[in-house]
């Protein structure tokens, strides 16, 4: 933080009187630049940085980055300041104050720059009368705001002894100080990204680890999926000893060993034999997924943990390099589809199905393609039923026909056993506005007589994969 003997040198070096402000730019809420121009001096710039850690100012060679979008009081400087010619340049004797008296258009106003700790550092705008215009920071218990008396500080002594002029070198005191703070603002900046991003690396391998635990498991659940196709197996070659409406079977496998096989009483012997493949290709599916998603997760685990080896090791770390880790850390991964409702299994094809407006919304809004199925009955409110397409492959009957059973038995119609029902691609669903949540009119729609058929809801129960 600069002294009342530093500003003073500071000043001493600028030769400010008969400049013009030519343009002000503004970094964020604490800080800005003075474009100028003199005669002598042609253009350069000068920098402030008020009410922080690193307050300050100084001429400088380096032109900050720009703030998007100016604030209150920059917008004010650039309409009554700019352009405006400094016809004076005064310090308060002793104090960290100082002031330019500025002429445009015959107007006079005076801008006071207080470089104090704490809440006292601001910028203040009067016109020739020191009645405030603006400020940087309105405080109005300190009697700082618009139409107020400025009271301006009262001269002290000089006091070289207790304030001395930093040990400098350089040109001048100007690029020494803007040197000076140009480094700690980035040593600063290094150290809290260097901390962020080991604190947020720490995170993502304590994730990582949970992740791959909860995978593992779901590899060790999944891996016996084999037993289903056996037991589908069995049940075929020897489905002339069970009978419909028993709830399990003794069998002798292809080893010669017995095994007891549970079955589903409800089912005939060939819907428990679908069952069991259905179960089977779903736990296949699942085994194979978690797998993949294991090896991935290694891999960005072993990754993680190298990059953390080496971010701990090394003792200087350039900025722009940890920024950049830093945002790509905190990147936000690909953003998946929020499941909502219900997921069935139907030869091969995929049928998802919401059971309020909420679902229905969401699975349109998230989780339907333009080229998925739509489906839903006449005339009775019920959940939305949505097939999902498969490439160059047609919906066959059977999953048109279980897509209809589902739509009727998550509706009000599942109390007449039978309803009609119209059916069109996605793409050709139209919402409503300002209508109730999940609404939308189809288009190009087909229509479909369904009569609920139990056994098929049964099976794809069974199928069903439920994901909140």
């Amino acid at each position: 933080m600069l002294n009342s003997n530093e500003i003073r040198l500071l000043l001493s070096e600028l030769n400010l009187e008969g400049s013009f402000i030519q343009k002000v730019s503004e970094h964020d809420y604490h800080s800005f630049t003075f474009s100028m121009f003199s005669k002598e001096e042609k253009a350069f710039l000068l920098y402030f940085e008020i009410g922080t850690r690193t307050q300050h100012f100084c001429r400088t060679g380096i032109m900050r980055k720009k703030s998007d979008k100016a604030q209150r009081f920059t917008q004010y400087m650039r309409a009554n300041i700019t352009g405006s010619r400094i016809t004076e340049v005064k310090q308060i004797d002793g104090e960290r104050v100082f002031y330019f008296t500025l002429v445009k258009a015959g107007e006079i106003r005076r801008i006071y720059f207080r470089f104090f700790s704490g809440p006292g550092s601001n910028v203040i705008i009067t016109d020739g009368d020191d009645i405030i215009l603006e400020v940087l920071m309105r405080r109005p218990k300190r009697g700082e705001e618009r139409g107020w008396a400025y009271n301006v500080e009262e001269a002290k002594s000089w006091d070289e002894e207790r304030f001395p002029v930093r040990q400098w070198e350089g040109e001048s005191f100007n690029s020494f100080i803007d040197h000076y703070y140009s480094n700690a603002v980035r040593e600063e900046k290094t150290d809290a990204a260097y901390h962020q991003l080991e604190e947020q690396t720490r995170k993502e391998i304590s994730a990582l680890e949970s992740q791959l635990r909860d995978v593992r498991e779901r590899v060790r659940r999944s891996s016996s999926y084999e037993s289903y196709k056996e037991s589908a197996d069995l049940l075929s070659s020897f489905s002339y000893m069970v009978s419909k409406g028993e709830s399990s079977v003794i069998l002798t496998d292809f080893s010669g060993s017995q095994v007891r096989i549970s079955l589903d009483p409800s089912l005939s012997v060939s819907g428990n034999i679908n069952a069991f493949y259905q179960k089977y290709k779903r736990e296949e599916r699942i085994y194979a997924s978690a797998v993949e998603e294991q090896k991935n997760l290694e891999s960005r685990l072993e990754e993680k943990k190298k990059f953390h080896e080496e971010l701990t090791s090394r003792q200087e770390h350039d900025l722009r390099e940890l920024t950049k880790n830093l945002r790509s850390s905190q990147t936000p991964a690909s953003k998946t589809p929020i499941e909502a409702g219900l997921r069935f299994e139907s030869f091969g094809f995929e049928i998802l199905v919401g059971r309020n407006a909420k679902e229905n919304d969401t699975l349109l809004r998230r989780n339907a393609r333009s080229g998925d199925t739509w489906l839903h009955t006449r005339d009775y409110a019920g959940g939305y039923v949505i097939i999902r397409g498969r490439k160059d492959k047609s919906i066959p009957l059977d999953v048109l026909l279980d897509a209809g059973c589902l739509a009727i038995h998550y509706s009000k119609a599942k109390t007449q056993g039978k309803a009609d029902l119209y059916y069109t691609k996605v793409k050709y669903l139209r919402r409503v506005k300002d209508g109730k949540l999940g609404l939308v009119v189809p288009t190009n729609e087909k229509n479909l007589y369904v009569t609920l058929d139990e056994e098929r809801i049964k099976r794809l129960l069974l199928s069903k994969e439920e994901k909140n």
